[in-house]
């Protein structure tokens, strides 16, 4: 029967819009996984990769709709090379190494890392006459030239050996030419050759190995590697979160049940020792964080202290752009909803600032001065040089201390124990502004007196609201902390001195005190947050740091020259704050 053309066009066009708003669910694979992943692995397959086998093996890599093919490494071939001629979508690969071929035009990234920890080690043989590490000179080094001579390198510059005195070779895999004595050292990974050195019949006691660690040459490995212009598509990053999240289940799953992640390495390559992978996998987990929350993270703080070897005045190697990045970090946290106000760069570069000279002189200040206001107040009150002198210690440090009581940690102990600079500091604060009124009598009658009392408060006050907000998230404390340790900071020692000299804390009857630190961490959390989309730069957090110290003194001045207070109804008086 023939459907009249208008009937055909009423029931057409509902059918055409629900289609539109409602497309049919595609029964295919999803379009992020219709491009297979290839990976390339830094070395041979062994237990150094096990956790991408499991996750390989168990399938996790399919369940987030990704299809990977593990493409084995070897002697001869660099991961990262593979990665830039387009052979690889990802490279397992060392810092060293990508900063060294990083450039422009195949810029790499590191957008996940797998390994916290360095197993690079310098194996010697004492019987080839290798006794102490600067017996190297006049000896033949095996390397990879996978980034390790570098170090090897770095090392001997250490030791005051010439490079011109040490042969460096590229050496046979799996320490061969050190078991066979065709070199004295060389480069060996304390999971892999170093088990297989011992295994080949050479003595532990005719071994010595040399940590590059102990000599404070930081070694960053294993890392998950892409072309930095790869990075712009939204298709291939999301790609990166779900590889990263399924890597991490297989690196769980291998710690949890370690003899079946060997038996799976084993089914990728049969031949393998299980014994020497057992070995080796009980070695990787070591420096693979077992917090799963911690696992991708880039340590910013190695990083610093690499890159600070590898831009030393001797090299001419430039810095790579966006060697780093923590956009695939921070899309991972959001998925396991785990996200933070402060990503992880902003949170370094607030507690880089914590250690810098500059903000250890802004402690000292903060203190002093707030010194100098205790102590002030006690030669008002008429007491005596001990008098004067817990006036003054309550005043310098005891809101540090109670703020450092609550966060605790690694600010215990306290810091003016660990630094005598403070309370030798607050002592001699005391000797001398008591021998100044011991000369002039009637001086703290004087305005001068009152003027030097009230900005001696301001400007400690600033310094000490600042420094109680920045350690608390350099310690890693929530976002709100900053605010209540910055109050803490800054009033707590002024309490404990009122409570000491049997008064009343005027700030608890109307005195607006407090509440400016409260006002300008607040000013400070919001500028750090800014900061977040600026991660290549710490300038957006000093900026943010210098705004809350001028807003801080902007208030209290204010503050005094127009008598701010509390309305009577929230509890104000007349009384003014002493």
């Amino acid at each position: 029967m023939k459907i009249p053309a208008k009937i055909a066009k009423v029931f057409l066009w509902p059918l055409l819009i629900l289609l539109a708003l409602f497309p049919p669910l595609s029964s295919g694979t999803p379009e992020s996984a219709s491009e297979p992943l290839r990976v390339q692995l830094a070395w041979v397959h062994q237990s150094q990769f096990a956790g991408f086998y499991v996750a390989q093996i168990r399938k996790h890599f399919e369940e987030e709709g990704l299809r990977v093919t593990l493409i084995e490494g070897g002697p001869n071939i660099n991961p990262i090379i593979e990665l830039q001629e387009g052979r690889a979508d990802i490279a397992v690969a060392w810092l060293g190494n990508a900063w060294n071929l990083s450039t422009s035009g195949k810029n790499v990234t590191n957008v996940a890392q797998i390994f916290s920890g360095s197993s690079l080690a310098v194996v010697c043989r004492i019987s080839a006459g290798v006794f102490t590490p600067k017996d190297i000179t006049g000896k033949k080094i095996g390397v990879w030239n996978l980034g390790d001579q570098t170090v090897v390198k770095e090392m001997m510059d250490l030791l005051d050996i010439p490079q011109s005195s040490v042969q460096i070779i590229q050496q046979a895999p799996n320490g061969q030419d050190l078991i066979d004595g065709k070199v004295a050292c060389a480069t060996a990974m304390t999971y892999n050759e170093y088990w297989q050195i011992l295994a080949s019949g050479v003595p532990s006691s005719d071994l010595i190995v040399i940590n590059p660690e102990l000599f404070g040459i930081p070694h960053i490995e294993d890392g998950l590697y892409v072309m930095t212009d790869r990075l712009t598509s939204p298709a291939f990053r999301e790609q990166l979160v779900k590889f990263t999240r399924a890597l991490r289940t297989g690196w769980k799953e291998a710690r949890i049940a370690p003899t079946l992640a060997v038996e799976t390495v084993q089914r990728i390559s049969p031949k393998l020792n299980k014994e020497h992978q057992q070995h080796m996998l009980e070695s990787v987990l070591g420096v693979i964080p077992a917090n799963t929350d911690q696992f991708g993270l880039f340590d910013l703080g190695r990083y610093k202290a690499e890159v600070n070897r590898l831009l030393s005045p001797e090299k001419i190697t430039p810095s790579p752009e966006r060697i780093w990045t923590y956009d695939i970090w921070n899309e991972l946290k959001k998925l396991d909803k785990n996200t933070t106000p402060l990503t992880q760069a902003t949170k370094f570069y607030v507690s880089s600032t914590t250690g810098m000279l500059a903000f250890k002189i802004l402690v000292y200040f903060g203190v002093f001065t707030y010194a100098l206001s205790g102590v002030l107040e006690a030669i008002d009150r008429g007491y005596d040089l001990w008098g004067r002198l817990i006036l003054a210690f309550l005043s310098g440090v005891g809101g540090g201390t109670l703020r450092d009581l609550l966060i605790g940690g690694d600010r215990l102990p306290f810091y003016y124990v660990k630094d005598l600079t403070y309370p030798l500091g607050i002592l001699v604060v005391v000797l001398i502004t008591s021998s100044i009124v011991a000369v002039y009598q009637e001086a703290h009658h004087s305005a001068i007196f009152k003027k030097t009392k009230k900005y001696a408060d301001i400007l400690g006050f600033t310094a000490l609201a600042i420094t109680g907000a920045a350690i608390s998230i350099s310690s890693n404390l929530q976002w709100f902390w900053a605010p209540i340790c910055a109050a803490l900071t800054c009033a707590g020692g002024g309490m404990l001195r009122d409570i000491v000299v049997n008064q009343e804390p005027s700030t608890f009857k109307g005195v607006i005190y407090e509440e400016v630190a409260l006002v300008g961490a607040f000013c400070l959390v919001i500028g750090l947050m800014i900061a977040n989309h600026f991660e290549y730069t710490p300038i957006p957090v000093y900026l943010s740091l210098i705004f809350s110290i001028i807003l801080i003194i902007c208030l209290r001045l204010a503050i005094y020259k127009y008598h701010w207070r509390y309305p009577k109804f929230l509890g104000g008086t007349n009384s003014d704050h002493h």
